[in-house]
């Protein structure tokens, strides 16, 4: 075999390979709830690194599902030096971890961690979201509606793995229309203004009676003055 033909058929068997990456786009997992990005369905490409937990958030509405699937792309077996498993797992938006039974229909079969066999496909459809007034009811976990959490892990039994990056390819799906709540919360019941003071027809603050009777007023005051002061005054000798 020529030199030249070598070279077309390891092109020919690197190029499915090459098609499903540029399929999906690259994006960067957060290391915690705070810093995992928010990001729409769709395919996506990372990478992780053994012991490595990667976070990413997609907004969910009452009466929806989200269907997960990836695998990481590697031609053959982890060794054990690098991972011992594949875990992808779903996380509620009070970052409650580890809720497997969150988990409604197990497509690929392998679970939402793969004991062993770290090249499995993992692809699952998660239970439908509450509405919010039911989410609240309800004792367990909060199921209700708001930003919820994919997390695919490579967990490891060595207390130093090697450190390699390995590329993962996974997708995400809405499955459902958002469903009005029954019985949403009460919004507050808005104040009522304090009347204002009465107008005339003119359009001053005050009737023509108050200004007249304050009038009066001030005139009887300076009567009754006025006699007082001349009750005191003194008489001539």
């Amino acid at each position: 075999m020529t030199r030249a033909l070598v070279v077309a058929v390891a092109l020919a068997l690197l190029a499915p390979s090459a098609a499903l990456a540029q399929s999906s786009a690259p994006v960067v997992g957060g290391g915690s709830f705070v810093t995992a990005p928010l990001i729409e369905p769709g395919k996506y490409r990372d990478t992780l690194l053994p012991a490595e937990r990667l976070l990413y958030g997609v907004k969910l509405e009452a009466g929806q599902r989200l269907r997960v699937a990836a695998q990481l792309d590697v031609e053959e077996e982890l060794g054990s030096d690098i991972a011992s498993a594949f875990s992808v797992g779903i996380e509620t938006p009070l970052r409650e971890v580890e809720v497997l039974d969150l988990v409604d229909e197990d497509i690929a079969g392998n679970d939402s961690l793969t004991a062993g066999a770290n090249r499995d496909r993992v692809e699952f459809v998660s239970t439908p979201v509450l509405a919010g007034s039911a989410a609240r009811e309800d004792s367990g976990n909060y199921r209700g509606p708001g930003i919820w959490y994919v997390s695919l892990y490579l967990p490891t039994n060595k207390e130093k793995p090697a450190r390699v990056e390995v590329p993962v390819d996974f997708e995400l799906e809405v499955i459902g229309e958002p469903q009005p709540d029954a019985s949403p919360e009460p919004t507050p019941a808005e104040a009522t203004p304090a009347p204002s003071p009465e107008k005339d027809d003119s359009g001053g603050g005050s009737s023509l009676l108050a200004v007249i009777g304050v009038g009066l007023v001030c005139v009887l005051v300076g009567l009754v003055g006025g006699a007082l002061l001349g009750r005191r005054r003194p008489r001539p000798v």
